[in-house]
């Protein structure tokens, strides 16, 4: 390309990430004009891509992307092998791809083109999408392995372009959101927020939002709840920078959470506008299920699983919850065949709570078919895969089922209890009644928290931030000591004013001090 060429197609990147879309598509489709009117198809298809891409993911308009993708194609026939090429395989961002199969695909080609002709940041972008799409098949080891060498691209300084780190960051967040890996989730974000963000003043936009995305899909994956629900708002605002992607992914997180906790209404005002989107499949479902129309539900779920191919961790969450819905409707043709399929999908991938969750759905299935002694090896084999990977839901859904099928009385009381205590501690009313139902059945009284200084209405996360408010800290020092964002603090102090009905953080200040045990 001419060095006149360059300068709109960059600012174009920098402007989109910014999430100044009209001035990106402004930028590029003159660049796009230029460049085809001068005889460079390849530098015309490229920008072609990358057009696609602004409509399909940040406009959420898809005939259009669909569109210029197609324009790229025809203009890369006529230009013969080259890096362009490469471009066009990752024109779509890859957590906005439905099946990570073909995403792998595309990665793998982008791979070679890039070695072909020595570009760097194109490596980079295909090691990443290759990654996610690795870790959405279950490949976890292969996947973050190459999630890690895009990593240390991006922090030796190698890619300059800011639409290349933004949508190679995209894939490194977007796998630990669907492997729900906590630990590696905190240290990227850790590395992407001080080596990316700050140091160009919280830009590009669109990442600091996906930050947000992400780091809520984790905490609802290892149930920090009130944290999930609080990174997950800021992204649902379009003032945050999010694209039109994310705020949908943003929204079925959102109500999924609502869902969990009993907002059903609020749930299905986020859910109206996005049923279409394969992303809300899993919320829309449960939705439908807690207004008992669970043969809706379940044939939301059907074809959600049917879009997603090669998707195992995504897939892996909705043939549970199909599990649970058909056995609901007694439709166990149906029960069997999605734990068949749990158990096709979960002997090709070395995500254990993937195999976890085959556990606990062919336990269902046994003790809706009175197999008790079968059942109870199931769930309890899925029990130690959730408590060795952090999914406290997911144990306590299996505790549920094992005091619902155990002879023992004892037994029963002991598992309702951990369900009890995991659903109080997310409050999951749910699961807290449902466990609450099952030890007056056997004559238990139903625990009650005696945690010194915790006000009953608050959560954990919340009682640390009030904390901080009577020390008198600000929103920053806060978020500072409790490796949070200023803006999550921000959501957290709203809901803790409303919770204590109280108006100001002093009046806050002196509740918490009433109930400080140390006073």
């Amino acid at each position: 390309m001419s060095a006149e060429a360059i300068d709109p197609v960059s600012a174009g990147g920098a402007a989109y990430v910014d999430d100044r879309l009209d001035e990106a598509r402004e930028l590029w489709e003159g660049a796009f004009r230029d460049l085809r009117d001068a005889g460079q198809p390849a530098a015309a298809a490229r920008v072609a891509a990358l057009l696609a891409e602004l409509h399909w993911g940040g406009l959420g308009h898809p005939s259009i992307g669909r569109g210029w993708l197609e324009r790229a194609r025809r203009l890369l026939d006529d230009s013969g092998p080259c890096v362009e090429a490469g471009y066009w395989e990752l024109a779509r961002l890859a957590c906005d791809r439905p099946d990570p199969v073909d995403v792998e695909h595309s990665a793998r080609r982008a791979l070679a083109i890039a070695v072909e002709f020595g570009d760097h940041g194109l490596h980079t972008r295909a090691l990443a999408d290759l990654g996610f799409s690795l870790v959405s098949q279950g490949q976890l080891a292969t996947g973050f392995a190459h999630l890690d060498e895009a990593l240390a691209a991006i922090t030796s300084g190698e890619l300059h372009d800011p639409f290349a780190v933004s949508t190679t960051c995209c894939a490194l967040l977007s796998a630990c959101d669907r492997a729900g890996d906590l630990e590696r989730a905190t240290e990227w974000l850790q590395v992407v927020r001080e080596l990316v963000l700050a140091p160009a003043g919280g830009r590009p936009r669109m990442l600091g939002a996906h930050c947000q995305v992400a780091l809520g899909g984790v905490m609802c994956a290892v149930g920090a709840w009130s944290d999930a629900e609080a990174a997950v708002r800021t992204a649902v605002d379009r003032a945050t920078g999010a694209t039109a992607s994310q705020r949908t992914q943003a929204a079925a997180r959102l109500a999924e959470l609502h869902i969990q906790r009993g907002r059903i209404e609020e749930a299905a005002q986020l859910l109206g506008p996005i049923e279409d989107d394969i992303a809300a499949a899993g919320a829309l479902a449960q939705l439908h299920f807690a207004r008992g129309d669970a043969a809706v539900a379940l044939a939301v779920l059907q074809r959600a699983t049917a879009t997603l191919g090669g998707d195992v961790l995504r897939s892996a969450d909705l043939l549970l919850l199909t599990v649970e819905t058909a056995l609901a409707c007694d439709s166990t043709a149906e029960a069997d065949q999605a734990v068949a399929r749990l158990h096709t999908i979960a002997a090709h991938a070395d995500a254990e709570f993937v195999h976890g969750i085959a556990d606990l759905a062919q336990g269902l299935l046994d003790a809706s078919h009175s197999r008790t002694e079968q059942a109870i090896t199931g769930l309890e084999s899925a029990r130690a895969r959730f408590g060795r990977t952090q999914r406290p839901l997911l144990d306590a859904r299996a505790c549920l089922a094992l005091a619902d099928i155990t002879t023992s009385s004892a037994e029963a009381i002991a598992a309702a209890r951990a369900a009890h205590a995991v659903a109080v501690r997310l409050d999951a009313p749910a699961i807290r009644d449902r466990s609450a139902a099952v030890l007056r059945r056997h004559g238990a009284s139903t625990p009650r928290s005696t945690a010194p200084g915790v006000l009953p209405e608050l959560t954990p996360r919340e009682s640390e931030i009030l904390d901080g408010i009577r020390r008198g800290d600000s929103n920053t020092q806060i978020a500072a000591r409790l490796y949070l964002a200023p803006k999550t603090v921000e959501h957290h102090v709203s809901r803790i004013l409303t919770k204590l009905g109280v108006r100001t953080r002093t009046e806050a200040a002196a509740v918490a001090a009433r109930t400080d045990p140390r006073n």
